[in-house]
């Protein structure tokens, strides 16, 4: 499993790993001050931010993954269950005030490495943000950087985090994984050994940041400025109302005749998911009853540490579906998901109090239902529909409504209503959505309810409605937004803010808080040249391997005699992953090197890579490195891959 499969700061890092423009969440969220150490403050930070769950857990999934696929897989070798990576992703709301989380921040982090690595969302570049923390360990200053993203997109391919399909066989979802955590005694910084309902939130918000770009290239490539204001408008009537609008009352313009003629093959939808890997699949497990069951032989080692080639992040992974006509029912709900939940409710509450104007009511026939305790009510008319109930009959008064559809608009279902009984025996109730007001799906507001009884089943219902959204609906396409390639959400609000003439501190300040962010830094490392097959080397292998950690190992790191010391010692590894090109895909004991997703980079696709002269070069280089020291090339090739050579000496912890 590999939510985030990046780590080291390559030498070719350039302008394009830090942010054309604006920054990450984990930037806004940690602002000037430094990142919590230990693990568990980190944690209590960010949870500091969010809103309670309605589902009982926490806003901030956490899992841990002893024997994952991140590139990190080594470092904790041989005490992966004393010191497993842990896995968190927010899937709830930012309080108000507080910059949007949900589905935006995803981390990874790992003791041994004194490191925790960080997918974030930059919502004025439209893009998630790759950045590590150094230094993260006690005693230390944690410094953060910005992370080579070519080296973190050869997983990450869709630029967004990936996790894997159920069952989850890495994390302790996996019975196996939970008994040997939970046999070293240790409490994991606080952090539950979790069931699949942990794993599965982080794999569904995993699915949505993945869809990110998906609305964002619609935006960009198909959606014309008379369509994006369209779209922004269902979509924030649905965040303002909670409920959907119907498909046949979506009109985008022209945005079915652009989709077939941009993507005449249909749009690829991408896929977050790495195939599930259960690395006790092949191992034979001894009851557990003590730590000492935890001393694991060698080859069980090598075992549970395996990963074949057919599971690797590192794999192309084929487009979940096509697209061939635009899904508006999901575009409008995707684009819903780029707007803060605290700030469309700031919004709203805007709207309420600035706006002026003129209600109007609509009145219906109702049949009363008398319970005991309560008052069930149906009501309709040809296009009208109310139904709900009352509770707690007397002076104060409380209910649930079941239904309001207004012609094609709808509410939401889950609203509650509060009132009195006047002394004329009408009752008036005010409708509640939480802590906000009512809309119906066209953004209108129900602003009040009056029920009248004429006789004891027999009365009717006074609905007053406030259509305020109108004056969002005739501002929308004059936005600066709608000419723009990217769609920022708070940016939206903004501007409509601006153009309504509305109270701008209800808006989140984002630029006053990047003005005060530290610089966006990356960890670059000085360049140097070097000799003979090195220099080859460090050509095609630099961008992943030329980096100052370990993970992935870092041969190509140093000056000249260190480096030609460490390819020495690599030969048989690195012999073996280039050979794999001359190997069938479905044979291949490990993935070929170079990935598949650098081959691009250098003029080359898979094909035209595996018969290249440079390929042939390097395995060359490869071939003589081992027989200067004695070995025997073809002999690499029959051995297991995890049984050869480390590419870097051992260090102990």
């Amino acid at each position: 499993m590999a939510l985030l499969c990046c780590f080291s700061m390559s030498v070719a890092a350039d302008d394009g790993d830090l942010p054309p423009t604006g920054r990450s969440r984990f930037d806004f969220l940690m602002g000037n001050a430094p990142v919590p150490y230990p693990l568990p403050r980190l944690i209590a930070r960010i949870r500091s931010q969010l809103e309670a769950s309605g589902d009982g857990l926490s806003p901030l999934k956490i899992t841990l993954i002893p024997l994952g696929r991140s590139l990190r897989r080594s470092v904790a070798a041989p005490d992966f269950f004393h010191f497993p990576s842990v896995v968190a992703a927010v899937d709830g709301n930012s309080k108000e005030g507080y910059m949007p989380l949900k589905d935006q921040l995803f981390l990874g982090y790992n003791e041994r490495a004194e490191a925790v690595e960080i997918i974030s969302y930059n919502e004025q570049a439209g893009r998630f943000e790759f950045q590590v923390v150094r230094d993260y360990r006690s005693g230390a200053q944690p410094k953060i950087y910005y992370a080579s993203r070519a080296l973190c997109l050869a997983c990450h391919q869709n630029n967004a985090p990936i996790f894997s399909r159920p069952l989850w066989d890495e994390t302790p979802a996996n019975p196996v994984i939970a008994a040997r955590l939970k046999a070293t005694g240790r409490d994991f910084y606080g952090i539950p050994l979790s069931g699949t309902d942990v794993s599965s939130a982080i794999d569904a918000a995993a699915e949505r940041a993945n869809l990110f770009q998906v609305w964002l290239q619609i935006w960009r490539e198909a959606c014309s400025n008379a369509c994006r204001a369209q779209w922004l408008d269902a979509a924030l009537a649905y965040a303002m109302s909670g409920n959907l609008p119907e498909a046949d009352e979506l009109k985008f313009a022209d945005l079915e005749m652009r989709w077939t003629k941009t993507w005449p093959q249909g749009l690829s939808i991408p896929g977050s998911s790495i195939p599930n890997r259960d690395p006790f699949a092949t191992v034979v497990e001894p009851p557990i009853k003590s730590q000492i069951v935890l001393s694991h032989p060698v080859a069980e080692l090598a075992q549970l540490a395996y990963i074949p080639a057919q599971l690797e992040p590192l794999n192309p992974r084929p487009p979940l579906q096509r697209w061939t006509a635009p899904d508006k029912i999901r575009l409008v709900a995707g684009l819903a998901e780029l707007l803060n939940k605290a700030d469309v409710q700031a919004f709203d509450r805007a709207l309420v109090t600035h706006t002026k104007a003129q209600s109007h009511t609509l009145t219906l026939p109702c049949r009363f239902t008398r319970k005991p305790t309560r008052v069930v009510f149906n009501c309709a008319t040809s296009d009208l529909h109310l139904s709900g109930v009352i509770q707690n009959v007397g002076s104060n008064l409380s209910g649930q409504i079941d239904r309001l559809h207004v012609g094609h608009a709808k509410t939401a279902l889950d609203l509650t209503l509060s009132g009195r009984m006047t002394k004329a025996g009408q009752i008036e109730l005010i409708p509640r959505r939480g802590a906000s007001g009512v809309r119906l799906s066209d953004g209108r507001r129900w602003s009040w309810l009056q029920l009248n009884t004429l006789r004891a089943d027999q009365g009717s219902a006074t609905l007053t409605l406030i259509d305020d959204y109108a004056a969002v609906r005739s501002v929308l396409p004059r936005l600066p937004l709608m000419t723009a390639s990217v769609f920022d959400g708070s940016r939206a609000l903004a501007e409509l803010q601006a153009e309504l003439g509305l109270d701008k501190r209800e808006v989140l300040a984002r630029e006053t808080l990047a003005n005060k962010l530290p610089p966006a830094k990356l960890e670059i490392v000085a360049p140097r040249k070097l000799s003979g097959s090195a220099a080859r080397f460090l050509q095609y292998c630099g961008q992943c391997h030329d980096s100052t950690t370990n993970f992935p190992p870092n041969f190509l790191h140093g000056d000249d005699a260190t480096v030609n010391t460490r390819l020495d010692h690599c030969a048989e590894r690195i012999f073996y992953r280039l050979s794999m090109w001359h190997v069938a895909e479905a044979k291949r004991g490990k993935t070929a090197m170079p990935p598949i997703s650098a081959l691009a980079a250098y003029g080359f696709d898979a094909t035209s890579w595996a018969n290249s002269a440079p390929l042939a070069d390097l395995l060359d280089a490869a071939r003589q490195r081992i027989v200067n020291q004695g070995g025997q090339p073809d002999a690499v090739l029959t051995r297991p891959f995890e049984q050869l050579r480390s590419c870097l000496p051992s260090v102990t912890p």
